[in-house]
């Protein structure tokens, strides 16, 4: 084991002494080059030497190799061949060496003699072993190339060797696949080997190669894993002959699955999958035939071999029913992997036979020959949904190849919708085409993959939720119960369904209020009449205040003031709302919006609440009513749920200033400091406002030397104003030391917090009135004053009072 180690060691210290002067052009700095230098004209450094040349030269010369291999192999017809799959035998005796990786022969027997060759064939992996076959396949990509492009890819893939040779390795539990890629001097080339058993061999845990097993028939093998009823349906439908004679892959029926075969399996591909008892008698009644027996057996052969393991989801095999196809499916489920075909699911798979392979499914499968299109087209119990999706174009998406899952509502189904929705359906209003989607899915999901619960998602964008009854067994997708499952088309599969599944999408905004509860915005609507009109509206955006909202003492001040006139109201509730449709992933920071209200915007604020992380944004405001329910979509529009009624600006910073009454000091000492114009500009700007009550605290000489001294004034004033709109809400609960800090006016910052009550604190002000709304940015009113800390230059050196600085923030 010792000496095995010191080889190893000795190896890789030889490869990267020796490979690595090869990257001397891509590095300025090779720490092996003078290492390298140290073995020149030693004896077995020649032969490294040699042995990389021979490397290099394999790489050119591979595609002359390869296809002379070929052609080899192709003049030995029936030498080194298997003589039922026609593939080629690996040879052992070729292949000790490591030729079949490019190196040359005889490399590593020149450098370690015996003892390389014994570490070979010690660590020789089971694919070189006996019974194993090899499939070639050439693929030539030259010819879909020109000139140009040629030299083009090969600046790109050459890089600096203007040529290169790739190689990579895929194994499986039965299989071994190398992929080579070679791009040499205009030669595209692509090279695929797989190793696999031969038939009738099995690899074994600890044995090389593969080892061989007792084979039966297709037919005696069927019959032991549990088919026997099948076999004796192939027997009578004179099937035996071509199942002896050829090799196919069988999805045999258990002996359950074929005794549960009943008349209404027979038919299939007919035109009912779900059918009332009343019609299933009549049926009867008139004979209707179904399927041929020969042809159902048909359609569970598939020829050649498919072993699990190498196929793939939604991978679609064609049978010998006139090439009906059958759909794979791997589904997981806690603690195991459910694989179907046809949606039957597969109870025991990979039983070999002599002349096939074997898999057990626990049901009949039907022939699948037709799309989704055509199962539905020609089921009378689908004429609206068919006249639905003709409608909204979508009946060619179903007519066309692909992996769709359709839940489909029967006529009776529409029939129990209320008569006004069922009429706007039908008109092709509604937003039918969103209530169609919400019936599609755009893979396939079959019943065997619900076992309790699961969620998919629709092509409307939104998730279904598919349920399991674990009493009876019923199936429902959104509360709505599958009548009739697993109904394949070539293209997917069909679920039927008793009732609609009515998205949001597809209601009015008066539906989508009312569903989500928030009753006294519907309710205000409808007194100012625009319920109707909002309904019939498209492409509109509405911001909705919550019931919890709108029973705020000062949201339901302000509606009482509204309510003697209507049209005052009107205004207000219009102005929540604003087109075109706006989502959340619209959304950026000062955003503005056109409302419905003439001349007046909604001011979209984008906020991040945790310290640290600026650009993780946790906070969305609309008009500084947080947005706390978005993106509920409705048919012609979207809502937004708020947290507090919308008011509309009436004026700027300046205007509101001027006309508050609670503002008459700040007036005052605004007047002619300048910031009067900066005020009434565009913004936005977030004004720190200290009313009366606030300057009264000053004493009275302090106020005056505030109110003359305008420099000052402006100084003072400017610590007050943040160049940003900032809501109450875009402040978050914060604590020492993890506190935020904004920019003033003055370009210097102040923190920004919210304390455990709740209140927020900017600088050392406390916000008593937040959110005043104004055209270019909002006023919060202040319960103090902040002064710049070097006051003794600018007149309050008189301060006299001991407590001026509880009001005083140094900056």
């Amino acid at each position: 084991m010792a000496r095995h180690d010191k080889m190893v060691i000795l190896t890789v210290f030889i490869i990267a002494v020796v490979f690595l002067p090869s990257t001397e052009g891509f590095f300025s700095y090779n720490p092996f080059k003078r290492a390298a230098s140290l073995f020149d004209g030693h004896e077995f450094w020649s032969q490294f030497q040699q042995g990389f040349k021979q490397l290099e030269s394999a790489a050119k010369e591979e595609v002359e190799k390869i296809e002379s291999s070929k052609a080899k192999s192709g003049s030995q017809a029936g030498e080194g061949k298997d003589e039922e799959t026609g593939t080629d035998l690996l040879d052992i005796g070729g292949s000790s060496d490591f030729s079949s990786f490019g190196l040359p022969g005889g490399f590593l027997s020149n450098l370690f003699g015996s003892m390389g060759t014994g570490l070979a064939m010690a660590r020789q992996p089971w694919w070189k072993g006996p019974n194993v076959c090899v499939e070639r396949e050439e693929i030539d990509e030259s010819q879909h190339h020109n000139r140009t492009e040629d030299a083009e890819s090969e600046d790109e893939e050459g890089g600096v060797f203007g040529s290169f040779q790739f190689s990579s390795c895929q194994q499986t539990d039965i299989k071994y696949t190398c992929t080579t890629k070679i791009r040499n001097h205009g030669i595209r080339k692509t090279f695929i080997v797989k190793y696999q058993c031969c038939h009738g061999f099995r690899r074994v845990e600890g044995k090389p190669g593969c080892t061989e097993v007792h084979l039966k028939s297709l037919m005696e093998t069927a019959s032991d894993v549990g088919g026997k009823d099948f076999v004796q349906l192939v027997r009578t439908s004179g099937l035996e002959e071509k199942m002896s004679g050829n090799n196919m892959t069988l999805f045999v029926p258990s002996d359950d699955a074929v005794r549960d075969f009943t008349d209404s399996l027979q038919e299939a591909n007919q035109v009912e999958f779900y059918v009332p008892p009343a019609s299933a008698r009549r049926r009867r009644a008139i004979g209707m035939e179904g399927t041929s027996m020969r042809d159902i057996v048909l359609g569970h052969m598939v020829p050649g071999f498919y072993d699990i393991s190498e196929l793939v989801n939604e991978q679609v095999l064609y049978s010998d029913n006139g090439n009906s196809s059958v759909r794979m499916n791997f589904y997981l489920a806690p603690g195991e992997r459910l694989v179907t075909a046809n949606c039957a699911r597969l109870t025991s798979v990979n039983n070999y036979a002599t002349n096939g392979i074997v898999h057990v499914v626990d049901r009949m499968i039907r022939p699948v020959t037709k799309t989704l299109a055509e199962l539905i087209a020609q089921d009378n119990q689908f004429a609206i949904l068919r006249s639905l999706l003709s409608k909204t174009g979508l009946l060619q998406k179903l007519k066309e190849p692909g992996h769709i899952t359709i839940f489909a509502p029967t006529d009776s189904a529409f029939e129990k919708l209320d008569p006004a929705v069922r009429s706007r359906l039908m008109q092709g209003e509604a937003c039918i085409g969103n209530v169609l989607k919400h019936h599609l899915v755009p893979h396939t999901v079959c019943s065997t993959a619900v076992q309790t619960r699961l969620t998919t998602m629709n092509m409307d964008g939104d998730t279904l939720q598919l349920e399991r009854r674990p009493d009876d067994g019923k199936l429902f997708v959104s509360g709505i119960q599958i009548v009739a499952k697993d109904v394949v088309g070539t293209n997917g599969i069909i679920h039927v369904i008793d009732g609609i599944i009515m998205p949001d999408s597809a209601r009015p905004i008066t539906g989508v209020l009312s569903s989500h509860n928030l009753t006294t915005f519907l309710s205000l609507l409808r007194e100012a009449g625009l319920a109707e009109s909002l309904d019939s509206m498209s492409n509109v955006t509405l911001f909705a205040p919550t019931d919890e909202a709108l029973a705020k003492p000062e949201a339901m001040a302000t509606l009482e003031k509204l309510r003697a006139d209507k049209d005052r109201l009107r205004d207000l509730l219009l102005y929540h709302t604003t087109g075109p449709e706006v989502q959340s992933c619209d959304f950026s920071n000062d955003k503005q919006l056109k409302s419905g209200l003439a001349d007046k915007s909604i001011r979209i604020n984008l906020y991040a609440t945790l310290p640290f992380f600026t650009g993780a944004i946790t906070r969305a405001t609309a008009q500084c009513a947080r947005l706390i329910n978005f993106d509920n979509r409705a048919c012609g529009g979207v809502i937004h749920e708020v947290d507090k009624l919308l008011v509309p600006p009436s004026g700027s910073i300046l205007e509101l200033i001027e006309r508050g009454d609670n503002y008459t000091l700040l007036r005052k000492i605004m007047k002619g400091t300048g910031l009067e114009e900066e005020l009434n500009g565009e913004g936005p700007f977030t004004f720190l406002a200290p009313p009366d009550s606030a300057l009264y605290k000053l004493e009275e000489e302090d106020l005056k030397i505030l109110t003359e001294d305008k420099h000052l004034a402006e100084r003072v004033l400017r610590q007050h104003i943040l160049p940003e709109a900032l809501c109450c809400a875009g402040v978050g609960a914060t604590s020492w030391p993890f506190t935020n800090r904004v920019e003033t006016l003055s370009g210097r910052s102040v923190a920004v917090r919210r304390d455990h009550e709740g209140r927020v604190h900017i600088g050392s002000t406390m916000v008593k009135d937040c959110d005043i709304p104004a055209t270019n940015g909002l006023i919060h009113t202040v319960n103090r004053v902040m002064v710049p800390h070097d006051n003794r230059r600018n007149g309050f050196q008189k301060f006299e009072n001991p407590n001026v600085e509880v009001f005083l923030y140094g900056l």
